[in-house]
């Protein structure tokens, strides 16, 4: 179809269609969104390519999801990852909170082995914005794995083994995530159950309530804006209940008896005393 002959109300059919194929709203959004900068892009050319921008509605998105792990649950679940690539991998993102295409593109040049510390090359960041991950504790440790499974075929830090091959990215481990999910009792997949992506907001959440300044937190993240940042402090029943919990053991703290009388009480001999000089005035 000629950019000129697009209506509004063609996209408005291509939308329906797309519902009706069973397609997420989100994800119809993001398609319209791209056809709403091509007509933008063609508009801001000398001469322009397109008379118009034709008017595309947004549907309303309500799909944050809610979704992170317990660290009991964590455990429980890890256990039961047979795989010992894919387990590093998962284990990494539940202490990193990084995206899986990011860590799926670490290679051994990001890594500096005087310092420990591996370097998100800002082409592999999805924000487009490298970062700096110092390796201590559990990432140090994962690390020192890896490096005995370091591959000479392969520059990747995360690799497996996929359809024979060895040196294969880490990029779909579904089976194995779901596997490991039902071991322990817990839903998998994109219709409210776990996904690797809960471990970033995990994360997130783990390092606020250790108490790691929100910009702190953001830098080891990746995350570029506050609003996006808070959408993964997820708040748990748990939290809500600990809440409740401190603010009644704070009021308990609290002098129960009143140091001020209330207005107009009057206490013994009241009318004994002397005559003010408001009341002087008035008389």
């Amino acid at each position: 179809m000629r950019a000129v002959a697009v209506t509004t109300a063609q996209v408005e059919r291509y939308k329906t269609e797309r519902l009706a194929a069973g397609k997420a709203k989100a994800t119809i959004n993001r398609e319209t969104e791209a056809l709403r900068r091509a007509f933008s892009w063609g508009l801001e050319q000398q001469p322009p390519l397109v008379p118009h921008v034709p008017t595309i509605h947004r549907f309303p998105e309500d799909n944050a999801r809610q979704g992170f792990l317990a660290r009991a649950d964590f455990d429980a679940l890890l256990a039961h990852v047979m795989n010992p690539d894919i387990r590093d991998f998962i284990e990494w993102g539940y202490w990193t909170g990084m995206r899986k295409g990011e860590a799926a593109r670490l290679t051994w040049e990001m890594f500096d082995r005087e310092t420990w510390t591996m370097r998100l090359h800002q082409s592999a960041a999805k924000t487009g914005k490298g970062r700096v991950l110092v390796l201590a504790g559990p990432l140090r440790t994962i690390i020192e794995r890896r490096l005995k499974a370091r591959r000479l075929d392969t520059p990747l830090v995360f690799h497996r083994t996929a359809k024979g091959r060895p040196g294969q990215s880490v990029k779909d481990f579904r089976k194995a995530w779901a596997q490991a999910c039902r071991a322990v009792g817990l839903a998998s997949g994109r219709q409210g159950g776990l996904t690797f992506h809960d471990t970033r907001r995990t994360a997130v959440r783990n390092l606020i309530r250790a108490g790691v300044d929100q910009t702190v937190a953001m830098k080891i993240s990746g995350h570029r804006t506050d609003s996006t940042f808070r959408r993964y402090n997820i708040t748990s029943e748990d939290d809500l209940r600990d809440a409740v919990e401190k603010v009644a053991a704070y009021v308990d703290t609290l002098p129960t008896e009143r140091k001020v009388a209330v207005m107009g009480e009057r206490g013994p001999n009241t009318d004994q005393r002397p005559p003010t000089a408001r009341s002087q005035m008035r008389g």
